[in-house]
């Protein structure tokens, strides 16, 4: 038996039963965090902007980072060295006590999350999209799966802080916002490169579509 986070976007796109029992007939038990990492992750945003001292950009999806890198350097803005909440998920998993020695499979809704975290090379841990992960699945079972319109984690995350926030989506937005060095009117710059969010990853698919 193994063990299987569902992030966030894949979750909401099913019945939480009809995935549970699809994962549990493949040999997967789903497992949860036990800490609020979304609360945790903006809490930390929150002491960056303290100390910051010059603009600071969201790095919760490195695809973004690295668009934005191309245009920045460090003494203009600042990448604070905070992981992804994903990430922060995998790491809480991976290190739980209950699970040493159990392999672990934390899915991402896109290729980038999913290297990042393997990158980390958590003991017994595996990131994987998705869709990589039901095309190794390759069940014949097949539950309804629905799109969503938004993603559980939308552009304006950050709204609430202290701090002048602008929130940016998609490649295109990122280039521009960065070649004209529009980021220097913010605090933070909010940066999500799949158009309006993760749920347009390319990680996610659905599971009655061809694979």
């Amino acid at each position: 038996m193994e063990y299987i986070f569902i992030n966030p976007v894949v979750a909401n796109m099913y019945v939480k039963e009809e995935l549970d029992a699809l994962l549990l007939n493949n040999g997967y038990t789903r497992i949860e965090v036990e800490n609020d990492w979304h609360k945790i992750v903006k809490e930390k945003y929150t002491e960056a902007l303290k100390l910051a001292g010059k603009p600071l950009l969201d790095r919760r999806c490195p695809l973004a980072i690295d668009t934005a890198s191309k245009y920045v350097n460090k003494e203009e803005a600042i990448i604070p060295e905070i992981d992804p909440i994903l990430i922060h998920c995998g790491i809480e998993i991976a290190n739980r006590e209950d699970l040493k020695g159990k392999k672990k499979v934390i899915t991402t809704p896109c290729e980038s999350l999913a290297s990042y975290g393997n990158k980390k090379k958590l003991k017994d841990t595996v990131f994987i999209s998705w869709k990589d992960f039901l095309k190794a699945l390759n069940s014949q079972e097949k539950i309804q799966a629905k799109s969503l319109e938004a993603s559980p984690i939308p552009p304006g995350y950050f709204n609430g802080l202290e701090a002048k926030i602008t929130s940016i989506s998609g490649e295109e937005a990122i280039k521009e916002h960065f070649e004209n060095k529009l980021y220097k009117g913010s605090d933070l710059t909010e940066m999500l490169y799949c158009k309006n969010g993760c749920n347009n990853g390319d990680g996610v698919l659905l599971i009655n579509e061809k694979k």
